[in-house]
């Protein structure tokens, strides 16, 4: 049975006592759960498809197909684009305290009345933001001396001859030492 759009990873075990399989559509904003950073700007809500499986009378297996987009800078041209963010979750939870302190990492308690996967769902986003983000692998990106766009242009910089290269070069100045030596 599938219920309609939510906006919330927050969920009711009242509503899955009687049935042992529930999906929902969830369109969640990201800033809600956390996610904003400087670097990457969500252009699109976090679009989830949740579904919650019984297995017994206490243990809830969810499975979660999470999908997004994000704008972000080239870090070669600085131009921005789109990047997809699409990922999986798989979650076991079963009714216990959190607070136990043989816990291990993988495990997942609720109370049994509420589940919530906001958590889960953040930490599964914030693993698949690009740290460094390219626009293409072929980007040229920006000339070092005259901000030449070299995706687009030629720059009047570039020059084969090797000594004007090595001049411009800040470590050319260790090249000279070893020279010398």
């Amino acid at each position: 049975m599938r219920e309609g759009i939510r906006d919330t990873l927050v969920f009711d075990m009242k509503d899955l006592r009687h049935e042992d399989f529930k999906a929902f559509e969830v369109l969640v904003p990201a800033a809600s759960l956390g996610l904003v950073y400087e670097e990457a700007e969500f252009t699109e809500p976090l679009s989830c498809a949740v579904r919650l499986f019984r297995q017994g009378n206490d243990t809830i297996y969810v499975a979660a197909d999470i999908e997004t987009k994000i704008s972000v800078e080239c870090r070669r041209c600085i131009n921005p684009f789109e990047v997809d963010i699409t990922t999986t979750l798989e979650l076991l939870f079963a009714v216990g305290s959190e607070s136990l302190e043989q816990r291990e990492a993988d495990e997942r308690y609720y109370d049994g009345e509420i589940l919530d996967i906001s958590e889960d769902v953040r930490q599964e986003v914030i693993l698949e933001v690009p740290v460094w983000s390219l626009c293409s692998e072929m980007c040229k990106g920006l000339c070092s001396h005259c901000g030449a766009e070299l995706n687009f242009e030629a720059c009047a910089c570039e020059t084969t001859d090797e000594s004007t290269v090595l001049d411009s070069n800040p470590f050319s100045v260790l090249s000279k030492i070893l020279e010398n030596n």
